[in-house]
């Protein structure tokens, strides 16, 4: 008799991205409640405070994973009840996501990376990959030719691109990259790759 496995049920979420521009500030308290309610949980793509990302977690009581961006602004505030997932490959709730902080190296503060320090980041979790591809990848800066600028900040890393081509997560979320306001969306589809820039805010959905 040949045995039945039970299926199991996707699963659908809806997240609230930020990135760069603390403009939820401006929303009333009752404001980000009705507004932004539903979501099931945060994701800051960097160049936040922590008192912002603290802010949005005690309003909106929804867990909150982050990375860094170039930039870390009051860093000693607490916010450990938060997950940082810079250079982790974590499972949270039915899905698998990745973190990369930071930008390319343009001065000799921290969070910034050459090509190859940010190619041997990712490279450690590839054996991971083989059991278990991302279902979400979340960096500060745009991989290369993606939404990135030519200059020597805003740069993007080819790296990047070689893990989407390796890994085809279904998302990517970045940010660095100011946009002329939060309204405007940056999206581009590599292969089956959403990556959007989360400038601003953006609320997402994702089915695994």
């Amino acid at each position: 008799m040949r045995m039945m496995t039970k299926k199991r049920e996707k699963r659908e979420y809806n997240i609230l991205a930020v990135s760069d521009n603390e403009v939820l500030k401006k929303f009333t308290v009752n404001q980000l409640k009705e507004q932004f309610g539903y979501v099931d949980f945060i994701i800051s793509a960097g160049d936040h405070s922590y008192e912002y990302l603290d802010y949005l977690v005690s309003v909106l009581d929804k867990e909150l994973i982050y990375i860094h961006g170039n930039h870390v602004y009051s860093k000693y505030h607490d916010i450990s009840f938060c997950k940082n997932i810079d250079g982790k490959f974590i499972k949270y709730k039915d899905l698998y996501i990745m973190g990369f902080d930071g930008s390319k190296v343009y001065s000799k503060k921290e969070h910034q990376y050459t090509e190859k320090q940010m190619n041997k980041r990712i490279k450690k979790h590839y054996f991971k990959m083989l059991l278990k591809k991302p279902d979400i990848v979340v960096s500060h800066a745009p991989p290369m030719d993606i939404h990135d600028v030519k200059d020597v900040v805003h740069e993007g890393f080819s790296s990047f691109v070689d893990l989407i081509n390796f890994a085809k997560p279904k998302l990517w979320l970045h940010g660095h990259v100011h946009l002329s306001n939060h309204y405007e969306v940056q999206e581009t589809y590599v292969g089956t790759t959403r990556v959007l820039n989360v400038y601003g805010y953006k609320v997402i959905n994702i089915t695994v």
